[in-house]
């Protein structure tokens, strides 16, 4: 016959974790002042760092989007050794953009849309003025696509249409330079020259129909520049090639598998790269965004748990009396330090609650207003903060963790009082 299962000491156990916390929170109501104090100080802490980390998600999804909607896609597809070369926008590493290979492309599980370019630099020509730019030759139609928010990064004017050969889209500094006009005639003429794939010098015209970045903008943005794909591919001899294929994917969490999948099904002639490794700076801004928001939020913490410290202090200076009764009557000190940081935890936790509700309101007020300003080129970003369950659970979990760490010392001083010393200060 089998023996009974014990339960009085588990039932015991669960009876003494709620009479700390019923006592935890008796102490609590004897000092309503001093613990408001110092769950006012944790629940702005959490409200501020869920505000920050809402926003930051917004701008870190609007960088991302700006770089991937608007510019390079996704992925990318290059011939094997491109990457290596990319700064000299080699032609030789060219291939066949025909529908099958498009398909067979679209075909693998995760991708959404593909696009075939040309990136090729170029001398620019207006009159006696000519001046080098980096062209990225694209099929409008199949751009609208992958790169749905071009249009956004274009300060006046338009991208040319699947129907318009000879369109051209200038940055607004190149085209002041070579005093070009949009769609206005012979003002609006600019001849391109370039080698082809065999070296030898070759030129088409166009006309500029849209500007991007603002005049006076440095960098490389002021050498960039748009044209369609059929036209570059008469100028560059290269008829049904190109230099990459952009990918839009269905699900941007996902870019990792889909390139590898896509990577598996093209083989090694070819190398399949990632947004985060062709915008490298977005991907080190982000992280460096997310670092110095660690230790923005460390410093918040620190700052409203210096009010737990103080209130705990303070808390068993002027109870000495009474836990030297609680000792004296045979509480163990192992109780005492228990007390303490239920005291703590219950004062963080009935803070942190109402400070993440009042962030995750802000966050959602400003995620559907959005705010708009205008990034670095002249292009406009359209942030909409946003906050994670998991990163708000995780707020909450370190504003109880760390009252409850910073109770440690008061909780600490507390279990070393001696009962007859406790019992005889005043």
């Amino acid at each position: 016959m089998s023996e009974p299962v014990a339960t009085a000491p588990k039932t015991s156990n669960l009876r003494l974790v709620v009479r700390l916390i019923g006592l935890a929170a008796r102490n609590i109501g004897h000092n309503k002042r001093r613990a408001l104090l110092a769950a006012l100080s944790v629940m702005l802490g959490v409200l501020a760092v869920t505000s920050l980390r809402g926003t930051l998600n917004g701008l870190q999804q609007a960088l991302r989007q700006e770089a991937v909607a608007s510019q390079i896609g996704a992925l990318q597809i290059h011939r094997t050794g491109y990457m290596a070369k990319i700064i000299g926008t080699p032609l030789d590493l060219d291939f066949s953009v025909d529908k099958v290979f498009l398909d067979k492309v679209r075909a693998v599980d995760g991708v959404q849309a593909v696009a075939p370019r040309i990136a090729f630099g170029a001398m620019v020509s207006m009159g006696e003025q000519t001046t080098f730019s980096l062209l990225t030759a694209i099929d409008p139609a199949a751009e609208a696509e992958v790169c749905p928010l071009r249009q956004d990064r274009l300060t006046s004017g338009r991208l040319m249409l699947p129907s318009e050969k000879d369109r051209l889209v200038l940055s607004a500094e190149l085209a002041r330079r070579l005093g070009a006009k949009i769609d206005q005639g012979d003002a609006g003429r600019v001849a391109v020259l370039s080698n082809d794939r065999d070296g030898s010098l070759n030129a088409v015209d166009t006309h500029v129909v849209g500007l991007n970045g603002l005049p006076g903008s440095p960098g490389l943005e002021t050498r960039l520049g748009v044209m369609q794909l059929s036209h570059a591919q008469e100028l560059l001899r290269m008829e049904g090639k190109a230099t990459e294929v952009a990918v839009a994917v269905r699900a941007i969490e996902d870019v990792d598998s889909v390139r590898d999948r896509l990577q598996a099904m093209l083989g090694p002639e070819y190398e399949v790269s990632t947004w985060k490794v062709l915008a490298r700076t977005v991907a080190e801004a982000t992280a460096l965004q997310n670092q110095v928001l660690g230790i923005i939020t460390a410093i918040l913490m620190v700052v409203a748990l210096l009010g737990i410290v103080n209130t705990m202090l303070m808390s068993v200076l002027e109870r000495t009396r009474e836990i030297g009764v609680m000792l004296a009557l045979g509480m163990r000190r192992s109780k005492i330090v228990l007390l303490i940081l239920a005291e703590a935890s219950i004062i963080a936790a009935a803070a942190a609650l109402p400070g993440l509700a009042g962030g995750t309101l802000i966050v959602r007020i400003l995620g559907q207003r959005g705010i708009e300003f205008t990034a670095p080129g002249g292009g406009l970003l359209h942030l909409h903060p946003f906050v994670t369950a998991s990163e708000s659970l995780l707020v909450v979990a370190l504003a109880c963790g760390g009252a409850t760490i910073a109770a440690v010392y008061p909780a600490w001083r507390a279990s070393l009082l001696r009962p007859v010393e406790a019992l005889a200060h005043t």
